[in-house]
């Protein structure tokens, strides 16, 4: 028997049985604390009792697995939140279900044959490749199980398996269906379609001001203002602190002068380097540049052109070879080097431009230099700044009475929890944008809120004012109102527009012949199965129009944009043959088969709802979730 439950281990009433553990509860329902189950119960389903040493160790290792999983310790609150509790109350009421429906109808399994295949479980050989009791008493602790305990577990679920397989296992699917849903799977469609923008529908007016009052009327909640909030915003940053007028020339000229190659453009020249594979050759061509022949001469008289040699205009530091970039920074303007033996082989040199070293002078960068001796001072000043403010707001002290002290920015702005105004445009420049806001509308008027940290800067607020939402007037929208109305006309007209379309070809007009009455270019998409992706421009509402008839059958529908609608025939419809030996069909049969038997099961464990029940004991319950 136990041969046959490891048959089945993954098989489909082992996904059931597994499955029961997240949908058991849709079955049970959990009561409240009921009378007639003892304080040692958890639950009763008939007359089978889960206990509390049950449940506990069975949480307890799902709680276990669960903290393996997210790689950190569940507490009960969180496993609360996850849903543990009430899955694996689920999984044991299942159980104990199937449990009790087994042992009144006397199912059951010898205890020499689970020892028997307790031994031949794959899951306890050791290196050996044979039964290891040491490998299998390690496995069972670090499941929180003995030997006793994994006995009975097992003999259980054989008994379950018993039950389950006597109800589902002999269900054999009908040939016919199998067939049936081949073809339904199979079938693929060549489908002819034009897609109709909205630009096909002229110019529909302006709403009269009863279309208008009607159409705002039915969709007053489009137009209706947010809650907004008066929020006083104060930052403390190193740039509001930072005070370069405290900053003397002196001092900034001695930064000037300690870090003047900061302010220094290092010289560049424009290099050309010609390398040569033997000194006898460079000799030559070096003699050629001194009798007055162009380095550009030289260079092509080598078989390569100017371009091949040009280095570009560089630092000194960019070339690599010390030797050449000692000569290249020593030639004059447009000179050309004598042969240098180089680490790459003899080479000659062409400068033809040089631009000299630069240096800003100080009274241009004064200002810059004060300013980061400023923000550096601010930086090192700023926590003792934070701690005066918060406190100054122990104290009693308001935002305002802190900004004056302290010579910040107290900042009001009325704002959504989006971050708009009232007229539905954003609030320019908010710190911290969305942090701030979320906190600024959870709290309230009068609340003092903790101070925000955002990087290097701090951001105290305060709400102020709270003026719900409201419906906007219909003279305060109207622009708005009217260009809507314009697009729901627009998109309404092209509906009827692609309906009349569609008509037409099903009176017998051609794909070709209408698509050229609109100016449209007819697309097709061939061999489309009702599983397929269809093309970008063509909808999944579409695709599944296009198998709601025959050849020829033609249909409106919405396009991708809302501002679009597709008219599509069926051009050909393909059907393949099934072929009852075929694998694909053979794997097809057994997958619809595990889904019927998997249904009967379903239908089995609601009957036994309807017959057993279950009391859940919520007290023991929280006893247990409570103290793990």
């Amino acid at each position: 028997m136990l041969d046959s439950m490891r048959k089945h281990a993954s098989g489909p009433v082992a996904k059931i049985l597994i499955g029961i553990l997240i949908i058991s509860f849709g079955v049970w329902g959990v009561a409240g604390a009921l009378s007639g189950i003892g304080t040692n119960t958890v639950a009763q389903v008939g007359n089978t009792e889960i206990s509390v040493v049950d449940f506990d160790r069975a949480y307890r290792r799902e709680l276990q697995n669960l903290s393996q999983q997210v790689g950190t310790q569940i507490t009960p609150d969180q496993a609360k939140a996850f849903g543990l509790p009430n899955r694996v109350l689920s999984r044991l009421i299942t159980e104990a279900a199937l449990d009790d429906q087994a042992e009144t109808l006397g199912l059951g399994v010898s205890q020499e044959t689970l020892v028997k295949e307790i031994a031949a479980d794959p899951a306890f050989k050791g290196a050996a490749g044979t039964f290891d009791r040491a490998y299998f008493v390690q496995l069972l602790r670090a499941n929180g199980l003995n030997e006793d305990d994994y006995v009975l577990e097992r003999r259980a679920v054989e008994r379950r398996k018993q039950l389950a397989d006597s109800i589902s296992s002999g269900a054999t699917l009908p040939a016919t269906l199998a067939e049936a849903v081949h073809i339904y799977q199979s079938e693929a469609r060549t489908i002819r379609y034009i897609v109709m923008p909205a630009s096909l529908i002229t110019d529909v007016g302006e709403p009269t001001a009863e279309q208008l009052t009607a159409y705002y009327n039915d969709h007053k909640a489009d137009w209706k203002r947010p809650e907004l909030r008066e929020i006083a915003i104060m930052t403390l940053s190193p740039d509001d602190v930072a005070r370069p007028s405290d900053i003397d020339d002196a001092t900034a000229q001695k930064a000037y002068d300690a870090d003047k190659a900061q302010y220094t453009t290092p010289e560049t020249r424009h290099v050309y380097q010609l390398i040569f594979s033997d000194q006898t050759t460079a000799d030559e061509q070096s003699a050629k540049l001194k009798g007055g022949a162009s380095f550009e001469s030289v260079v092509q008289s080598t078989g390569r052109q100017l371009a091949d040699t040009d280095l570009g205009t560089i630092t000194r530091d960019k070339l690599i070879d010390p030797k050449v970039a000692e000569a290249a920074f020593s030639l004059a303007p447009g000179a050309t080097s004598d042969v240098i033996v180089g680490s790459f082989g003899p080479v000659l040199l062409w400068v033809p431009e040089v631009n000299p070293s630069t240096v800003k002078p100080f009274d241009e960068v004064k200002a810059e230099i004060k300013s980061n001796l400023a923000l550096e001072a601010a930086r090192r000043d700023l926590s003792s700044v934070r701690d005066s403010i918060e406190d100054a707001r122990a104290g009693g002290a308001t935002l305002q009475e802190i900004a004056t002290k302290n010579k910040l920015t107290l900042r009001t702005v009325n704002v959504d929890a989006t971050g708009n105004d009232g007229d539905g445009k954003p609030v320019a420049d908010l710190p911290a944008k969305d942090q701030l806001l979320k906190a600024a509308f959870e709290s309230d008027v009068g609340i003092d809120n903790q101070a925000l940290a955002d990087g290097d800067s701090t951001i105290w607020y305060a709400v102020s004012a709270i003026d719900p939402a409201a419906d906007r007037t219909l003279d305060s929208v109207k622009d708005q109102v009217a260009a809507a109305w314009k697009k729901a006309t627009i998109e309404t007209k092209l509906a009827e527009k692609a309906k009349e379309t569609a008509a037409r070809l099903s009176k017998g007009e051609t794909m070709d012949a209408v698509a050229a009455s609109l100016g449209l270019t007819v697309q097709t998409d061939a061999d489309q199965t009702r599983g397929s992706k269809p093309p970008a421009d063509f909808s999944t509402d579409a695709l599944k129009a296009a198998f709601d008839g025959p050849k020829g059958y033609a249909a409106a529908v919405a396009g991708v944009d809302p501002d679009q609608q597709i008219v599509l025939q069926v051009d050909s419809v393909t059907e393949t043959p099934f072929v009852k030996d075929d694998p694909k069909e053979v794997s097809l049969t057994r997958q619809l088969a595990d889904a019927m038997q998997n249904d009967l099961l379903q239908q089995y464990i609601s009957e036994l709802q309807n017959e057993l029940g279950a009391k859940v004991n919520q007290q023991a319950l929280q006893r247990v979730i409570g103290a793990s």
